[in-house]
């Protein structure tokens, strides 16, 4: 998977920074849902008297199976790993408000042809140890940590399981705690490793976009306690983005970004009646994007398509302004 530029996303941020107190600056939802060129997923398998099974790489194959069984009366077993690995684009101890895993299940399997079966539920673990996707065995798999993790429930159904939505939020602030480089993802392991279990979810390779794995987050990158406080006025070398993070304007935002679908969402909230704005604005301070949207007091939402200006930056800021208020989001564009 292809890196966003770290000291991009700092650059991004660092346009929030203004005079006077403020918390609450800004709230950025990001999903992250990547294909088979920027996905990094891959299962891991033992069978007892198969020793080359342990040493094998399942990195091209369209799921994620935990599995516990016996292969011709021997037993057998598969673990799931999964680095999220635009996540280390987000500076370190950014506060994650949410986070929630979405896996989704599959009509058949060529690894574990019974489907879902047995008490399969599955825990949710960080991932301790590096691995490269390509070369990933049960020999060479790294070490997880127990901490945090997260009980994955157990199937419903033999096939198409679904599992949405599922909130690995102090999981992911652990992550995002790591310095970058020491980010590895998550590993699915059975809770009980003990035939006769199994469960299968789709890996980023699988051929259905909509069904490939999913992270949900949403970021404060600044919070009370990492704020800056100030009693002189500041400067900001960028025409009119924020001048006190998220001012106390009656207006709030959540930019809601997802890397394949080529726009951005915000949804937003006014508390008072007048023209609306809202600006795209470059890192560097350029206006790539003015539209007026819905004025009138309440909660609104509106879908962007990039353009091909837009699309020349990797970040940029969203800011809305009503009158003299307004707030502002940095969101990820492209990696």
């Amino acid at each position: 998977m292809k890196k966003i530029n770290f000291r991009l996303l700092q650059s991004a941020l660092a346009v929030l920074v203004s005079s006077g107190a403020f918390s609450q600056a800004t709230q950025t939802e990001m999903i992250f849902q990547p294909d088979a060129c920027r996905g990094k997923d891959a299962h891991v398998l033992t069978i007892s008297n198969i020793p080359s099974a342990a040493d094998g790489n399942y990195a091209t194959l369209e799921e994620l199976v935990p599995t516990a069984w016996t292969f011709n009366g021997a037993p057998g077993y598969l673990r799931a790993f999964i680095d999220f690995t635009d996540l280390q684009s987000i500076p370190q101890g950014t506060t994650v408000t949410y986070a929630y895993l979405s896996l989704y299940g599959k009509p058949s399997s060529p690894t574990a042809p019974q489907g879902n079966q047995g008490a399969n539920g599955c825990y949710v673990q960080r991932v301790t140890g590096s691995w490269a996707e390509n070369t990933l065995t049960w020999n060479n798999q790294p070490t997880a940590t127990a901490t945090n993790q997260v009980a994955l429930p157990a199937s419903t159904s033999q096939w198409n399981y679904d599992v949405v939505d599922l909130n690995v939020t102090a999981l992911v602030q652990d992550i995002i705690n790591q310095p970058p480089a020491n980010r590895y993802g998550f590993l699915i392991r059975l809770q009980n490793e003990s035939y006769y279990r199994s469960i299968i979810f789709a890996s980023s390779d699988y051929s259905v976009a909509a069904r490939r794995p999913k992270l949900r987050l949403g970021l404060n990158f600044c919070s009370d306690s990492v704020a800056r406080k100030s009693t002189q006025e500041g400067k900001i070398f960028t025409p009119d983005v924020v001048e006190n993070g998220k001012l106390q304007s009656g207006i709030s935002a959540l930019v809601r970004t997802n890397l394949g679908a080529n726009s951005v969402i915000v949804d937003y909230e006014l508390a008072n009646e007048g023209k609306t704005y809202i600006e795209i604005i470059s890192i560097d301070g350029a206006v790539l994007k003015t539209l007026e949207v819905a004025g009138t007091v309440g909660k609104h939402t509106r879908t962007i398509p990039y353009d091909a200006r837009i699309l020349k930056n990797k970040m940029a800021v969203l800011v809305v302004k009503q009158g003299a208020s307004k707030t502002a989001n940095p969101f990820v564009i492209s990696q």
